[in-house]
């Protein structure tokens, strides 16, 4: 008896849980992390330009802070395409020209907000297959080559966090986003590999060397999951069915951009499941992969998606489970419904749990999580748990703006005034100033007293959007709602129908000198669409749409017209035989992305483009399809006599991808002639006039040359 009592009490002895921590310590503060992942507004791209996103990031962080959220996570350098600055040595030399200015004008907005940042410095995306080779190999040297590291550490992350150090706004310096997905140990096929001991290494590195230069700094490392953050071990993944694996493998190739097969991804979560937990974060294993004694985190941070499964959770696993001597933040997830679990109640399950901050992914990465089931879980715990969630800033009120009239999709004469009245407030001070915009820019008038009405009489034909900004004694500033009017008979903007098309069977673009842009798509009987894709910034509302048409058979032809995915009319398209003509309608349009197809019911007619009052569009895209590959377009119209359009394709399959590509012109002997372009592009469609008048008549050869992509096309010159 004596023997078991003393085996049960080592057992015992063994298993006392480490207190959990649920807070981390911010603004002199013990709080909850209550917020969001940003994570980025352009990926890789929203540092080191001086083109930083002010306005959007000021709308985000407010809607934050209204919702009693404090916290919002945000990726810096994430791939080094744009930041830091490397010399031809692959070694860095500066943050960037304007990467310290353009991380402390977004730490200011957030400080007026009361919202605390948390900076992330690197992710896995730093090791895509599909980057460049130059910027691949010089982030492979910064990973496992100690100079290369210092080189970053000295020349740019010592100045960024010298020059950004006390800023009240920085809650930590994050090294990674989940690095093991770039680890032998753990990593994704699109993904080149190192060891886990290098990054162990270089978070010891420049965690130590970022509480030297800020003795008041916080760091973290956001974990991929708490498999490689725990030692504490847990039960095998279960058994997954194969509606859950293709389920998981569209949720992670939505979400980290790959190409991954089910197969693939089962095999992964397979080699996944036969590693043993460990925590690869400990201070005393990151003090012995590098050295530095202050190389060590202040808290740590893990992420959770599903396919993880119960034993991974932290929402079906409170904090003190996994044995860590660090407060826990929960720094991803998704809002939706887990496991047996409402998304309404992950927010408060983490709290309630005992880890210390719930980041929902993510603001602008919305495919499955909408900012405002974030804003929900937020707000429930600044109603219930306040006192655990109240940044004690420089915030105070906010004022209040509306617009009252006129009311959203107004039209009005052309000799007409239009009559704007507005209401405001401030629950803690006064209105100071109310500004009246049209149009983002134009500001069509001030006001500076209650009652806030204006009269305007626009100076042209036009639609328009109307929106004011209120500022009051502290100098709080609230954009109100955007209305929408239309103002005369707008302009209207062409689009031509054969940069839209993707010509294949049944439908083939061909040149007309009639024709508007000296083209049109030829339908036939065919299954294909053309797809016009818009980016529209105004408000919804039922515009005003036109087509350009040829009738080169008989009258009428009848063709489906589509609107964001819906059949909304089948459009009878009369007149006149073998003349261009022009049909209009009507159609409603949201707020964001739009897409407008025409799609052949009847077919064999002539589509010439698409108009679009101009005020409705900001930007459109041209073939609407997404490329995984490499593609080069038969050129257009071809024979030419002299200049002629060719189309080619970089493939869009990853946010981070760029590629030298070169586009070369050859004899029919197969000799270059002339190399029209040789650079570096990023994904997407492009399209290059070639003038061929200093050529002689004959066949000629195009090709498109990349370091993993050849591909050649015969057209020819009439003179």
């Amino acid at each position: 008896m004596k023997k078991k009592i003393i085996i049960l009490f080592v057992i015992l002895f063994n298993l006392q849980p480490i207190i959990a921590q649920n807070s981390v310590k911010y603004n002199d503060q013990d709080l909850f992390l209550s917020g969001a992942n940003l994570a980025w507004l352009s990926f890789a791209n929203d540092i080191g330009k001086g083109t930083t996103n002010v306005e959007e990031f000021a709308d985000i962080l407010l809607q934050i802070h209204e919702n009693g959220g404090n916290s919002l996570r945000w990726w810096l350098h994430t791939n080094g395409t744009v930041s830091p600055e490397f010399d031809l040595n692959n070694k860095v030399i500066s943050p960037g020209e304007y990467t310290i200015q353009d991380i402390h004008k977004i730490l200011e907005l957030a400080w007026e907000r009361e919202i605390g940042i948390k900076l992330c410095l690197w992710s896995f995306d730093m090791l895509r297959s599909n980057l460049i080779p130059t910027a691949l190999n010089r982030n492979i040297l910064l990973l496992t080559d100690t100079s290369y590291t210092n080189s970053y550490i000295k020349n740019a992350l010592i100045p960024m966090v010298d020059s950004l150090k006390n800023h009240p706004a920085i809650i930590a310096w994050e090294i990674f986003n989940e690095p093991e997905g770039m680890s032998n140990e753990f990593g994704w096929s699109d993904i080149e590999h190192v060891p886990m001991s290098d990054i162990q290494r270089f978070i010891n590195l420049t965690s130590g060397a970022i509480h030297r230069t800020d003795t008041l700094a916080k760091v973290t490392n956001g974990c991929w999951s708490i498999q490689a953050m725990t030692d504490v071990p847990t039960t095998s993944l279960r058994k997954i069915s194969e509606i859950e694996i293709e389920e998981f493998t569209n949720q992670i190739n939505t979400k980290y951009n790959f190409n991954l097969t089910s197969e693939n991804l089962l095999k992964q979560l397979q080699k996944i499941s036969a590693a043993p937990n460990y925590n690869y974060y400990s201070d005393e294993r990151l003090i012995a992969s590098g050295g530095d004694q202050d190389g060590i985190l202040d808290f740590y941070s893990v992420h959770y998606y599903d396919w993880a499964g119960t034993s991974l959770s932290p929402f079906h696993n409170v904090n003190s489970f996994w044995q860590l001597d660090k407060p826990l933040v929960v720094a991803e997830f998704h809002m939706k419904n887990t496991l047996g679990i409402l998304k309404t109640d992950l927010y408060k399950i983490l709290f309630q749990s005992g880890y210390a901050g719930a980041l929902a992914w993510s603001w602008t990465d919305n495919a499955v999580t909408q900012p405002n089931d974030m804003l929900i879980g937020m707000k429930y715990l600044w109603d219930n748990y306040k006192e655990s969630v109240d940044v004690l800033g420089i915030g105070g009120d906010w004022p209040t703006i509306s617009i009252l009239s006129p009311s959203d999709n107004t039209p009005f004469s052309d000799t007409a005034s239009v009559n704007i009245e507005i209401e405001a407030n401030d629950l803690d001070g006064t209105i100071s100033l109310i500004e009246i915009f049209a149009n983002d820019s134009i500001k069509i008038g001030e006001l500076l007293e209650n009652p806030f009405i204006l009269n305007w009489i626009p100076a042209e034909n036009s639609n328009y959007k109307i929106f004011a900004i209120a500022t009051d004694n502290e100098g709080h500033q609230r954009k109100s709602n955007i209305v929408r009017i239309v103002y005369g008979t707008p302009p209207f903007q062409r689009f031509e129908a054969e940069k839209f098309t993707i010509p294949t069977t049944g439908i083939t673009i061909k040149s007309d000198l009639t024709a508007s842009g000296g083209a049109y798509t030829e339908l036939r009987q065919t299954t294909s669409k053309i797809i016009w894709n818009i980016t529209n910034q105004l408000s919804s509302g039922n515009y005003e749409i036109k087509f350009g048409y040829r009738l080169s058979f008989d009258s009428p032809k009848g063709q489906f017209v589509n609107v964001n995915g819906s059949r909304i009319t089948e459009l009878m398209f009369d007149g006149v035989v073998n003349k261009w003509l022009e049909k209009s309608l009507f159609v409603d349009l949201v707020s964001g992305e739009n897409t407008i197809e025409i799609e052949p019911s009847w077919g064999w007619m002539d589509i010439d483009y698409l108009a679009v009052p101009v005020d409705l569009v900001t930007d459109i895209k041209e073939n609407n399809k997404i490329f995984h590959n490499f593609e080069l377009s038969q050129n257009y119209p071809n024979p030419f006599n002299p200049t002629t359009t060719i189309e080619y394709c970089i493939p869009s399959n990853m946010k981070s991808e760029m590629s030298h590509v070169k586009l070369i012109i050859y004899d029919v002997l197969g000799r270059e002639v002339e190399t029209i372009i040789n650079k570096v592009q990023s994904p997407g469609n492009y399209e290059i006039q070639f003038d061929g008048s200093r050529l002689s008549s004959g066949i000629y050869f195009y090709g498109l040359v990349s370091e993993s992509f050849t591909q050649r096309k015969k057209m020819i010159l009439l003179k």
